[in-house]
């Protein structure tokens, strides 16, 4: 991808955050390009919503590669899956609200949340008397919630990380 259509689709992103029906003239003006270029990458605001749903799929895959969760303990592992995908919710929450599909990513994304928790159970930190998937469904509740919701939405990733993985591993703990 070129350096100007990412350009483009953070830009999109933040001009949405501030103005949801944000049109393509304030998008191309948040992105310091002219028109001309804004619809020489996409042909319409459709196109440019659609993209940017799967750049930011493609971006929260990006950073949870980078969050190195397969070489952590669980614990660990949970605060950096939720510091990344706060990270990424954060710039592209806007995208849920213009979403068309699910993209592949999203449910790889959904895979590793699925992929900790199972490990998670195996190193007998997570509780087993629900399934995997279920686990990774709350966690990801948890996140959605932490950036949609008042007051959570208004905490930094950093408190808003602790306060989920806190809540999750003690009320997924397994029952002693």
């Amino acid at each position: 991808m070129s350096r100007t259509r990412e350009a483009i689709l953070r830009a999109a992103a933040a001009a949405l955050r501030t103005h949801e029906r944000a049109g393509m003239a304030d998008i191309a003006a948040a992105a310091g390009v002219g028109r001309a270029t804004l619809y020489r990458h996409f042909a319409n605001r459709e196109e440019l919503l659609l993209e940017l749903g799967r750049f930011a799929a493609e971006e929260s895959v990006r950073v949870l590669d980078a969050a190195n969760i397969d070489a952590v303990p669980v614990a660990e592992g949970l605060a950096r899956m939720t510091r990344a995908l706060l990270t990424v919710g954060r710039e592209f929450w806007v995208v849920s609200t213009h979403r068309a599909r699910l993209w592949p990513e999203e449910e790889e994304v959904g895979e590793r949340l699925r992929a900790l928790a199972g490990r998670g159970q195996a190193d007998g930190v997570l509780r087993t008397d629900l399934p995997d998937d279920q686990l990774a469904a709350l966690h990801g509740s948890l996140v959605l919630g932490a950036l949609s919701v008042a007051p959570l939405a208004q905490l930094g990733v950093e408190d808003a990380t602790d306060a989920i993985v806190r809540l999750f591993l003690e009320g997924a703990a397994t029952p002693r």
